[in-house]
């Protein structure tokens, strides 16, 4: 199982056009961040939207790779059961999500005691909500891709991210937020926490049964 995540790890942080495409990407935020000032909504986008939706980053990579060399069929030649090889790539999607979890925290406190923008308590809270919101995309973009493939699980990522962004933009003026808040914001958060868990073992089952029948 160590291996095989020291493969992917390599495949997703160590691969040239990888290193270039994720130190762009995040470079290319944090400069947008500091361009836009101190903007609340704009930190929210960044902390919630943007950076959780990367957290599937190790898994793509991984498919990506293990597609154009048909790995996986010298992978099921080893001694490894294939609920080791799906729970290996979820442990892999969880330390992207602990480098998520890095940098968006990085990012919080250049909001918060840099621009500004809102105090501690409130960027702690937005940046919890980031960390909880990574943990749905894993679940939902993790079956997606073992369903899809890379190709066709990355388009539908892509139109995936944009219909979230639209829905985030639609909501923060149409939804009543203020019957939503008046049950507490930290209340939302927890049972949000509490749904991820079992969601996340849902998907790992989902993905593990797909993996099977394609591969059986």
């Amino acid at each position: 199982m160590l291996g095989i995540l020291r493969k992917d790890l390599y495949d997703t942080f160590l691969i040239p056009k990888n290193i270039l495409s994720n130190g762009f990407g995040y470079l290319f935020m944090f400069l947008f961040a500091y361009l836009l000032g101190p903007n609340y909504y704009m930190m929210m986008v960044f902390i919630m939207l943007a950076i959780p939706a990367t957290s599937v980053m190790v898994l793509q990579a991984a498919i990506e790779q293990d597609e154009s060399v048909r790995f996986d069929d010298v992978l099921l030649t080893y001694p490894i059961s294939k609920k080791q090889i799906i729970l290996t790539r979820f442990c892999g999607n969880l330390i992207g999500i602990l480098l998520n979890m890095a940098l968006s925290f990085l990012l919080m406190l250049g909001y918060v005691y840099g621009g500004k923008t809102t105090d501690i308590r409130d960027g702690i809270f937005i940046w919890l909500a980031g960390c909880v919101i990574s943990l749905y995309a894993v679940a939902v973009f993790s079956v997606g891709f073992y369903l899809l493939g890379n190709k066709k699980g990355t388009i539908v990522y892509v139109v995936s991210i944009l219909i979230w962004a639209f829905l985030y933009v639609i909501l923060r003026f149409v939804a009543p937020w203020e019957k939503i808040l008046a049950f507490g914001r930290w209340n939302l958060l927890g049972i949000a926490f509490a749904v991820a868990i079992p969601l996340l073992a849902l998907s790992y089952w989902g993905c593990l049964k797909i993996y099977e029948k394609k591969h059986s």
